[in-house]
């Protein structure tokens, strides 16, 4: 009995109820991560207990060892430093504060802030990547820096693929991309990348964000300009492909007296030459079809952002975020030829197709947002409340020319209209809980309620040359209309002990959706269909130190992806008479397991090795009707589709004024189905490599160059080619660091348009996609106001994964 009350009195002298609390940032104050903090005795140095932060940057410790002791705070890349702590007692209370850890060198953390491809943060579920500023960035489109980062490839049609798995999610601060398809290429090609500021690369998203992309999420985050006063910034770029385009942006921000008013906008004139020629075989018939175009797009847009944070107290704020912008699309004059070949080179037939398109459109958004935060731990709450418009109107008229293969006029012209006029409106309630230290770990819990209405009309009007009046095509003209409801859960935590860290969530999903397909045909039926399931989406994030330069890393996600809203529309859009694309209102969602396990080598280094595994894949297809020589685009949900992965991450400052970051992976895709009664089953082994240098020169000049290869790749069923792009960029900064000047040449070599290929059945293609990708641009950016102080949050809506379903066509 003695023996145990002496040991009891021992432990509590030892470590008594005492507590040490810091949060470690950098110079930019930006928290830092698990960085590692040691206790050593103040007599001999020695190691009395090792502690790391957590992934708010923040130390939180109890039953220290009593006596006089140092700290000393490390992280990669930045300074050690040591205090010494006042002699511990039972009762001691330490409250140090923020620290702010310094760059190993000045030069080097500028180049890791700035570079086109600079220092890669790792965390528990995600990758970010750090884009401002870059000679390269500046006065290209957003569409065109997606290009040039790591492990993501854009294929013709504007699909973004993310190591290798098809269908990555697009955010823009923090909310899913209301568009999708054509309309988010649109998008992304309009919005300047001077806007942007990070890319958060998250391959196997956690439950925290919606379960919709399985091909991963790329968020997109745009600068913000949050300081006191007034202050901001403004630039301009002129470019030059093909054809001329220009754009120009400012971005406003005023803050004083706990309100926070702030605006961006931009006006973008973009005109491009579109070339492509499709080579389709016909086996049976013994024939070869050669379709061609070459026409000029052009696009404007006007894009405007803009709100209001009150901080109604230090711990409430409220906030009311509008958005909004125009486009125009404009074809005017194009040519689509298509020749009909026997095996000898013989011309048998020629089709010419006139085609003159205009599509307005617009949309806007609104969002309330709500922050409460109870006390200094982080327990918070956020509430969103969003709703979005989308508006998109299109007109085009075709005119037909059939001839004999000597040029002589077969029968007369036809002419077809078409107008289509699509609406989308979507509404959100969003609700998430942080609760830092309850159980000794941190938890998340939220909710989401979304409800999306899609009505789309199309309308064909056709007659012959000569003819007095159209006649309206009721068969080929169609009225859809779909509802879909989502409601979800989710519940999240995440923890650090000692050198183990983990985040484990767990999200749940209950969709009930309705489409109507209303034909104008008197005796043909309406087609409807109902849809009601729910599914569960876990996530487990999982991360060891091995040591302060090795940690190791593993993750496993469940996703779904749903089919977009244009993908359901059962409409039919020409690009000629043999040559069109068709919706699917049969299809149904794919689910996706992804496992990653991974290595970090003094927290930039990386090695990563995946595998997923997807079912009831929707897939991009063709289709072919051979009596007719048709063929057609559509969408289908195909068996599964594997992938396997291997990626290396290194970003290396070779000196203090060159630094360089290099990303390679490979990547063998398996996609297995059925279409019709042809088995498909094709299979692509990739090998993909991005190398960027920074060269920091005198007289503020600043050098860059870049390019990426890939040897293939397999996109929806369709296998492409190999291809690349060398990158060039100068800029010089100018009037007292607040102007600078950025030249930059993209796709110097013009070899990033590669083929593709399609071969199952009877179906024989190959596509020659000739894009107007050699560009140079000249871009200026001048900052003013007050640049000192920085202050306002950022955060994000909720209207997610609804909106990134929005594809008119």
């Amino acid at each position: 009995m003695r023996l145990l009350i002496l040991l009891t009195f021992c432990s509590i002298t030892a470590f008594g109820q005492n507590s040490l609390h810091l949060r470690l940032q950098d110079s930019n104050k930006e928290a830092l991560p698990f960085a590692t903090v040691l206790l050593k005795k103040t007599t001999d140095s020695s190691l009395v207990k090792g502690m790391n932060t957590d992934e708010n940057g923040e130390l939180r410790a109890t039953k220290l060892p009593l006596g006089k002791f140092t700290l000393t705070l490390q992280s990669t890349g930045f300074k050690p430093t040591k205090i010494a702590l006042d002699e511990i007692s039972a009762n001691t209370q330490i409250e140090l504060g923020v620290i702010t850890l310094q760059p190993l060198s000045t030069e080097l953390a500028e180049v890791k802030v700035k570079a086109t491809k600079p220092f890669i943060e790792k965390k528990l579920d995600k990758t970010i990547v750090n884009v401002e500023n870059s000679a390269m960035a500046a006065g290209n489109t957003t569409m065109e820096l997606l290009e040039r980062s790591p492990g993501v490839i854009v294929d013709k049609d504007g699909n973004i693929s993310l190591r290798g798995k098809s269908g990555a999610a697009i955010m823009i601060d923090g909310k899913i991309s209301y568009l999708s398809g054509a309309d988010l290429a649109n998008y992304l090609k309009n919005l300047p990348a001077d806007q942007v500021s990070q890319l958060e690369i998250m391959a196997n998203p956690s439950s925290r964000y919606d379960a919709a992309g399985t091909g991963g999420i790329i968020n997109i985050k745009l600068k913000k300009n949050s300081n006191i006063g007034l202050n901001g910034s403004a630039n301009a770029t002129l470019a030059q492909g093909v054809y001329s385009r220009q754009s120009t942006g400012v971005n406003l921000n005023y803050r004083k007296n706990g309100w926070n008013w702030f605006g961006n906008g931009s006006v973008v004139n973009r005109a491009t030459l579109e070339r492509n020629n499709l080579t389709r075989y016909f086996r049976t018939q013994n024939e070869v079809w050669e379709n061609g175009y070459g026409f000029k797009n052009e696009n404007q847009s006007t894009q405007l952002k803009g709100g209001v944070d009150w901080y109604y107290s230090k711990k409430t704020t409220l906030g009311i975020l509008v958005s909004g912008n125009i486009n125009q699309f404009t074809l005017r004059d194009g040519l689509n030829q298509t020749v009909q070949y026997t095996s000898a080179g013989t011309a048998l037939t020629r089709l010419n197709t006139f085609n003159n398109v205009g599509n307005p459109s617009h949309n806007y958004a609104a969002n309330f947002n709500f922050k409460h935060s109870y006390d200094s731990t982080g327990r918070e709450l956020t509430i969103d409340v969003d709703y979005a418009r989308f508006v998109d109107n299109s007109g085009s008229n075709l005119r037909s020319q059939f001839q004999r293969g000597d040029f002589i006029t077969l029968r007369t012209d036809s002419l077809l209209l078409n107008n289509a006029n699509s609406l989308v409106d979507q509404y959100s309630f969003k609700l998430d809980y942080v609760l830092p230290s309850f159980l000794k770990s941190k938890w998340g819990t939220g909710l989401k309620s979304s409800y999306v209405k899609t009505d789309n009309d199309l309308r064909f009007q056709g007659k012959n040359d000569g003819d007095a009046n159209f006649t309206f095509l009721t068969g080929q003209s169609n009225h859809f209309v779909y509802t879909e409801q989502i409601h979800a859960a989710y519940l999240n935590t995440e923890r650090a002990i000692g050198k183990f860290s983990y985040q484990i969530g767990l999200r749940g999903e209950w969709t009930v959706a309705d489409g109507l397909s209303q034909a104008y045909t008197a005796n043909s039926k309406d087609s409807t269909f109902h849809r009601d399931y729910a599914q569960l989406f876990p996530s487990a994030f999982l991360q060891y130190d091995l040591s302060k330069n090795h940690s190791l890393g593993l993750n496993y996600s469940r996703r779904i992806d749903r089919p977009s809203y244009g993908d359901l529309n059962p409409f039919v859009f020409f690009l000629d008479n043999y040559t069109f694309k068709v919706g699917n209102p049969m299809l149904t969602p794919q689910l996706t397991n992804s496992v990653e396990l991974s290595h970090t080598y003094m927290g930039a280094f990386s090695t990563i090795l995946g595998y997923s595994h997807t079912t009831n894949v929707i897939t991009e297809i063709l289709k072919q009707d051979t009596q007719a020589r048709k063929s057609y685009q559509t969408s289908a949900n195909m068996a599964e589709r594997t992938n396997y992965s291997l990626g290396f991450s290194l970003p290396i400052p070779i000196a203090k004024w060159w630094s360089t970051n290099n990303d390679i992976y490979f990547n063998r895709a398996e996609l297995v189905g059925k279409v019709e009664n042809a088995n498909l089953s094709p299979v692509n082994n990739q090998f993909y490599i991005s190398s960027n240098h920074i060269f920091t020169l005198p007289k503020a000049y600043r050098l860059e160059i870049g390019g990426n290869y890939f040897s293939g790749g397999l996109e929806s069923a369709f296998i492409f080619g190999a291809g690349g792009a060398l990158n060039l960029g100068v800029q010089k900064t100018i009037l007292n660091k607040r102007g600078v000047i950025r030249l930059n040449a993209q796709d110097v070599l013009l070899t990033s348009n590669p083929n593709v290929f399609i071969k199952y059945g009877d179906l024989d293609i190959i596509v020659r996609p000739r894009q107007d990708s050699r560009v140079v641009r000249l871009n200026f950016t001048y900052r003013f106001g007050n640049m000192a102080i920085k202050g306002a949050r950022e955060r994000a809506t909720g209207l997610e994964a609804e909106k990134s379903r929005v594809k008119s066509k």
